[in-house]
């Protein structure tokens, strides 16, 4: 396989553009502030979707790394996680940090934070039902992946170096972790939109989801059986079902299931999904996803001064959205290269030794 899976670096690209979109069509504009501007059905879904990619690729590269020397492996796994994910988050915090300050975050306020807070959030520990209030809402993701983690050596003991059957059983135990998330009554958007830290829900949301993506890593290559023209055919009905299913709502749990087969398929890096996923603007976009997720609700706020300051009509607003998305996407693109990347290398060169570093993971990285 090669090692640059380029349609699941760039399906993340698209997964964060929809989710930009999904957090600025969901304000308030009309109606006294309850309607939103413009909907998009799920589109909260995509992070699940994040989640299935990591463990994919975090069962690609540390396939065999828990051979051996579990603990020195584990421990050096762990290191090169927070390297990939804690400066940009770090990074980033301190941006909502200085909004709060500048008193444009509305009634935020720094006094909100009580000390606990202050730890949870340097530990990156908001999705774990700890009851932290985050300084970052959408952080919860990258919490609760960070919590995956930790889980790594005892999910990849389920899902790939024991029996078929026993990962089967785990994927039908992560499907039924799923359904119970939906049937919690804690969704906000939606029965799987399920975010607050006050539960362990995120958490299960997030384990439940990298533990398909590990089976999915386990089972994809049987794909290969098929012909190139075969799996273009999948992939295409696969993305006009989940067309459909977004079009007549048809539910969370049917487009959760649909985001399964569409990670195998783009797994297989495909003449279809080279074309729609790996050509060089939605690659580009994938490399800087994560930048992307967590500095976008940053400027939400901002357009919607600029449609209060520009006559409050849809024009004002979709033009003051799209600056924000030239600032968004300019952000990302420094935080990717003067943060994650430098940051990324720093960490690792500064805690392991030149014997532990492995080959770069492929692009598709968490």
């Amino acid at each position: 396989m090669a090692s640059d899976i380029r349609a699941l670096t760039g399906v993340r690209g698209v997964a964060a553009g929809v989710i930009v979109l999904y957090h600025f069509g969901n304000v308030g504009l009309y109606g006294g502030g309850q309607l939103a501007y413009y909907k998009i059905p799920h589109g909260y879904l995509l992070v699940d979707m994040f989640f299935m990619l990591s463990g994919y690729v975090i069962g690609l590269t540390y396939r065999d790394a828990f051979d051996s020397g579990h603990l020195k492996n584990y421990a050096s796994f762990m290191l090169k996680r927070v390297a990939r994910l804690y400066p940009a988050y770090l990074a980033i915090g301190l941006l909502y940090v200085a909004k709060i300050a500048a008193g444009l975050s509305g009634q935020d306020t720094l006094s909100m934070f009580s000390p606990s807070d202050i730890v949870g959030n340097l530990l990156m520990m908001t999705g774990w039902g700890l009851h932290i209030h985050p300084l970052m809402g959408v952080a919860w993701a990258a919490s609760a992946e960070m919590g995956s983690y930790l889980l790594v050596p005892l999910l990849m003991l389920l899902t790939i170096r024991r029996s078929p059957l026993l990962c089967g059983l785990t994927v039908v135990a992560a499907l039924a972790a799923i359904y119970m998330v939906s049937i919690s009554g804690r969704g906000s958007a939606g029965p799987l939109d399920v975010t607050n830290g006050n539960s362990f829900y995120p958490m299960v949301r997030a384990v439940a989801g990298f533990t398909l993506g590990l089976a999915l890593f386990r089972f994809s290559g049987v794909l290969d059986r098929l012909s190139m023209t075969a799996q273009d055919i999948l992939l295409a009905c696969i993305l006009i079902a989940i067309v459909v299913t977004v079009t007549i709502a048809a539910g969370d749990r049917l487009l959760y299931v649909l985001f399964i087969p569409l990670v195998a398929v783009l797994s297989r890096d495909g003449r279809l999904a080279q074309a729609l996923f790996g050509n060089a603007l939605v690659y580009r976009l994938g490399l800087i996803s994560y930048s992307i997720y967590l500095i976008h609700p940053l400027f939400v706020s901002f357009a919607v001064r600029g449609w209060r300051h520009f006559g409050q009509t849809e024009t004002a607003y979709l033009l003051s959205s799209l600056v924000c998305f030239a600032v968004i996407w300019m952000l990302s693109e420094l935080s990717y290269r003067l943060v994650e990347m430098p940051g990324r290398k720093f960490v690792v060169d500064l805690f392991l030794p030149k014997r532990d570093h492995v080959p770069p993971a492929p692009t598709a990285a968490p």
